[in-house]
């Protein structure tokens, strides 16, 4: 099976080059692909060095099976179909395709069925979508009705600039507008990721409505909070409560065996040694903490997970592992 990373340069990129090194799909060293101004660049892979193409028309997409994109939304839409046509699935790490109808958009632990054979574009939720999920679906069958997610997300999910703003601003440095946040982040938190619509709804919050109703395929599901930034490096954190349409004294005992038996999961049982984002950077599981059910209708949990790791990155390998299995 051949494999490319297309945008390998970046932070997603360059954990997708790792996590290939252990995959079923590193028999062969893969290719790596990204802009014209980083091409020549070299990259460690097992024991040999990997040298960077550029993604441009003089690229040949000849023997390559599977390609990983991590490059962003406008050079998904661009190259994507490019690459199918000739015969290559791609996992796309971007938002070009999630909504797109006839698009599977997957979490393997999830949805992993709507993986298709040949060649094909699949996409990767949003990284608050995958974690939040990870925790949601062994309890799914309990029938939730409406949830309410705040999310705590660290600055590595805007990539290598909100790194770098975090470290500049620690370090003194000063804020700079946009790059990329509009607040400053070091020692502050603001609840604005991405524009808010009409209804003051913001993109971040928005994706894990509309992600959330097609992966569960549950067109009135309610999925509704804020999502903050917070100064944080690595790993997001979701607090959620679960409503139902009735009372049930036994739903938190369930919840808890489905949760302790979870594929991908890790439960943290007791309120006394919670998850918490720094010792779980680089963790691949989720973790699920906090469980309880103060009101018999409602169920309330704190989940973390490495957004770069499973909220991206990971899940993409996962879904490329999965299609090559059918293929």
């Amino acid at each position: 099976m051949s494999t490319a990373i297309v945008g390998v340069t970046g932070v997603v990129g360059q954990e997708m080059l790792s996590l290939l090194e252990d995959s079923p799909l590193g028999e062969e060293p893969p290719r790596l692909v990204a802009s014209p101004r980083s091409a020549g660049q070299q990259f460690r892979w097992r024991d040999e060095s990997l040298t960077v193409e550029a993604l441009d028309s003089d690229i040949d997409l000849s023997g390559i099976d599977v390609a990983l994109f991590a490059a962003g939304g406008s050079i998904s839409k661009e190259w994507a179909p490019r690459f199918v046509a000739e015969g290559v699935t791609v996992v796309d790490n971007s938002s070009a395709f999630r909504l797109a109808d006839g698009v599977p958009l997957v979490v393997p632990e999830v949805n992993g069925e709507v993986i298709p054979k040949g060649p094909a574009i699949i996409a990767n939720p949003n990284c608050s979508t995958i974690i939040l999920l990870m925790a949601l679906k062994p309890i799914w069958q309990l029938g939730p009705k409406r949830l309410i997610v705040d999310t705590y997300q660290a600055v590595s999910g805007a990539g290598i600039a909100g790194l770098e703003a975090l470290e500049r601003e620690a370090s003194g440095g000063e804020f700079r507008q946009g790059e990329p946040f509009p607040f400053p982040i070091h020692g502050n938190l603001f609840p604005a990721i991405g524009e808010a619509d009409e209804e003051g709804v913001t993109v971040e919050e928005r994706k894990m409505l509309d992600e959330c109703r097609k992966i569960l395929s549950s067109k009135d599901l309610i999925v509704q909070g804020t999502c903050v930034r917070v100064p944080v490096a690595r790993c997001h954190s979701l607090a959620a409560t679960l409503l139902f349409g009735d009372e049930d004294v036994n739903r938190l005992s369930m919840a808890a065996e489905a949760l302790k038996a979870a594929p991908g999961v890790v439960f943290h049982d007791g309120a006394e040694a919670p998850p918490t984002p720094g010792p779980l950077s680089g963790a691949h599981p989720v973790s699920v903490g906090r469980l309880r059910a103060p009101f018999a209708d409602s169920l309330q949990m704190w989940i973390v997970g490495d957004q770069v790791l499973k909220g991206a990155a990971l899940n993409t390998v996962q879904i490329a592992e999965s299609w090559s299995r059918l293929s």
